[in-house]
């Protein structure tokens, strides 16, 4: 049997930052506290009282920018995008050169796929003002995962290194830049300068209750590079770091399997193969990595049986590996 190229899967996590809340308030009277209490509700997290409390404020005065870009972020919270990317635009309507609306419609347009409106969104808050807020660091972070899902790789590279500058120079004590641009690194064959970004969201979220799955994905992925630079101890390392984290991480499993196979230790690359079947028993590419296995260690019953349940599944590698072997 041929070598076969290994099939990668690189974790990927979007990061998005939050939408902007407006808290001043442009009307006087029953307006006003009619606003303030929605800002109270607002933040606090009730997210109903909010609406009905702006949705108050627009019956008296239909051109209150704040209470939209308010209102609009209320519907953002409970998923409701078609009406928080109504409430954004009027809030830009009546007030065009608002950050926080701009900021914020963008997000709406990002959520939805609409990447070239949130690109557009995002350039017009940042050109608003020629102060470097600290916020910025998550814009361009956006910006950056906008440019690579569109190819534009070298935009990215540059946004991301913009959110970086912006969290060291205003002394942020992390970006998710780090990690985005560690998967662009990454995705470049850059292992060592992946290498160092995975490090820093390592760093950063180990140990962290809220983030321990951004911790798993950065040591996964880290081992991804390492396997690629073909220190495979470090990469061992890595993934069992990030099954320790997530139990149920199949990649995890399979990536410690592959490379367990990679060093000639067919036992145990055959019980990590079975670990990630174990989690997902539709996994063609464990399934394929015990064909691999049994292969090496003369089993061909097993090989034929694990490459046949892997080709069955839609694995065209395991599938040519039969022709090869002469099964149908």
């Amino acid at each position: 049997m041929k070598k076969r190229q290994r099939t990668f899967w690189v974790a990927t996590i979007i990061f998005l930052c939050f939408p902007l809340l407006c808290a001043q308030m442009s009307f006087a009277g029953e307006a006003d506290d009619l606003f303030q209490k929605g800002t109270e509700f607002l933040r606090e997290g009730k997210l109903g009282e909010a609406i009905q409390a702006f949705s108050d404020v627009l019956a008296i005065n239909n051109k209150h920018a704040d209470a939209y870009n308010n209102r609009g972020l209320a519907y953002y919270e409970q998923g409701q995008y078609t009406p928080a990317e109504a409430d954004f635009t009027n809030a830009i309507l009546y007030n065009p050169t608002d950050e926080k609306a701009n900021n914020n419609l963008a997000l709406v347009y990002y959520i939805q796929g609409q990447y070239d409106q949130a690109e557009t969104y995002y350039n017009r808050a940042l050109s608003f003002s020629t102060e470097e807020k600290p916020y910025y660091a998550d814009v361009y972070n956006n910006l950056g995962v906008i440019y690579a899902k569109k190819g534009r790789f070298q935009d990215a590279l540059t946004a991301y290194n913009n959110a970086i500058r912006v969290t060291e120079t205003k002394n942020l004590e992390y970006t998710d830049a780090y990690y985005n641009r560690g998967n662009l690194y990454y995705n470049q064959g850059k292992f060592d300068a992946s290498i160092a970004d995975y490090t820093k969201t390592i760093d950063f979220y180990e140990g962290s209750e809220n983030k321990m799955s951004a911790a798993a994905d950065a040591h996964y992925n880290r081992g991804l590079c390492y396997y690629n630079k073909k220190l495979y101890d470090q990469a061992l390392a890595d993934y069992d770091r990030a099954i320790a984290i997530r139990p149920e991480f199949k990649w995890a499993y399979y990536s410690k399997g592959y490379t367990l196979f990679m060093q000639g230790q067919y036992d145990q690359a055959l019980t990590a193969f079975q670990q990630a079947i174990a989690i997902d028993p539709n996994f063609d590419y464990a399934h394929f990595g015990l064909g691999l296995v049994y292969q090496r260690k003369g089993d061909q019953k097993n090989c034929i049986s694990s490459l046949q349940t892997s080709c069955s599944l839609g694995n065209t590698s395991a599938c040519n590996a039969l022709k090869e072997l002469g099964v149908r």
